[in-house]
């Protein structure tokens, strides 16, 4: 498969490019230079062409900051990895001595280099290119990242010796045999760490007293049931306001991407605590991210007599409420109560999630639940609906066909959603209900 290598210096727009041609928000960006540290790769298929583009740390000119040393090290290895490089350029800001030494770096490399002028928002903006003609790259193209201009036709250039591939499935079912990613998140100090160590029977992950002491997603294979599992540890997640720069930042941005690339989330509470409003955040970037989900209670053997235990459970259900479709947990990481239901429920969770529903129990289930409630008026019409569909999983998508091109009201909306997830017991993941005209 064709590589493609985005190099340049920092905050020139590399991860915006890169998620302009991924189509979706994967790398980080952060108007701190230097957030994107390691490589980050991505399979993308462009009008049916496949390729593989990395995304690289920023180069700075002369530095000492070992962690700088560290990121040039990983370019170098990408770009001797990759097959074709772009060597990214801020046109704003304009051609500086850094870029010089670096396009001299990658002329020894051998490779194809093409040169993308970004900032170049508009067409009144193409004089910006003209200057880094000095850089003696033949092949130079001005776009816009953050815009989409030019990105087309960037793309026809890489790709023009590419033939178009067959289409191929996705989400989990695409990965025959993987292992289930599971992401444990939450605030600092709930005791993320010590749950993982407990799932695994070992110390793998660092646990101390003084929150913030895991700083890099700590990932951990792990065998349950005859099935693979990944389980990745987190950085704590605080509020914006409560996050330093540098270090920390990058570690939480970096706990968010781990949200983004797991299958299941596990949402780790402190029990002995009222749910705070940062555990709600954190909650909402799991279901805005669409991705199954269960709460864990940690420390439940913190929470002393039964009705101290009720009132744990039902702050948590009413915090919780808008993603009601999580499953609560009681475990104690540090005696190991109730651990042991935490990963058949996670396997069970995520076969939900990837569940594929056959069209005629489908319709089944939703002629039952329209027959039950009918549909209220539209617009002052008669509101039908006449059949529904699978159209994605991971989580499940259903399209319901209609009379009408306007949905229905909210209210019967939800109504229709939480039949459908009852008839097939989707518990843990999201479910997608569509409507669309016949």
């Amino acid at each position: 498969m064709l590589s493609v290598v985005i190099v340049g210096r920092p905050n020139v727009g590399k991860s915006t490019l890169f998620n302009r041609i991924v189509g979706r928000r994967k790398a980080l960006v952060h108007d701190q230079p230097g957030v994107t540290r390691d490589r980050l790769v991505e399979d993308v298929v462009h009008e049916g062409r496949r390729f593989r583009l990395v995304d690289t740390g920023g180069i700075l000119g002369g530095s000492r900051d070992p962690i700088h040393d560290l990121v040039g090290e990983q370019v170098d290895v990408a770009i001797e990895e990759g097959d074709r490089i772009l060597f990214l350029v801020d046109g704003a800001e304009g051609l500086l001595p850094v870029e010089h030494d670096l396009a001299a770096r990658l002329r020894k490399a051998g490779k194809e280099v093409t040169l993308v002028v970004n900032k170049v928002d508009a067409p009144s903006h193409a004089f910006r290119e003209t200057e880094f003609h000095a850089l003696g790259i033949p092949r130079v193209f001005p776009v816009s990242a953050e815009h989409g201009l030019g990105v087309q036709e960037l793309l026809d250039h890489l790709l023009r010796d590419v033939a178009p591939s067959p289409p191929e499935p996705e989400g989990p079912e695409a990965e025959p045999g993987g292992p289930v990613r599971v992401a444990i998140v939450g605030r600092p100090n709930v005791g993320k760490s010590s749950l993982l160590n407990r799932l695994l029977g070992k110390e793998r992950a660092l646990v101390s007293p003084l929150a913030g002491t895991t700083r890099d997603p700590v990932d951990a294979p792990l065998r349950a049931a005859g099935r693979e599992l990944l389980l990745v540890d987190t950085a704590g997640i605080r509020r914006k306001s409560k996050t330093e720069r540098g270090a920390e930042l990058l570690s939480v941005l970096l706990a968010r991407r781990a949200l983004e690339n797991c299958h299941v989330a596990l949402v780790v509470l402190d029990a002995a605590e009222p749910p705070a409003h940062q555990d709600a955040h954190i909650a909402g970037l799991v279901e805005e991210a669409r991705r199954a989900a269960v709460v864990v209670l940690n420390k439940w053997d913190l929470v002393k007599g039964e009705k101290a235990a009720l009132e744990a459970e039902a702050l948590a259900k009413e915090r919780f409420a808008f993603c009601d479709y999580a499953p609560l947990v009681r475990v104690s990481a540090r005696s190991g109560r109730g651990v042991e239901k935490l990963l058949p429920l996670v396997l069970s969770v995520y076969d939900n999630y990837a569940r594929a529903i056959s069209t005629s129990a489908l319709n089944k289930a939703l002629q039952e639940a329209v027959r039950r409630v009918s549909p209220p008026a539209v617009r002052g019409r008669e509101f039908k609906v006449r059949y529904a569909t699978q159209t994605g999983t991971a989580p499940p998508v259903l399209t319901l066909f209609t009379n009408s091109p306007v949905p229905p009201p909210q209210a019967y909306a939800r109504y229709l959603k939480n039949r459908l997830r009852e008839s097939f017991r989707l518990e843990g993941s999201p479910l997608i209900v569509k409507f669309r005209k016949e």
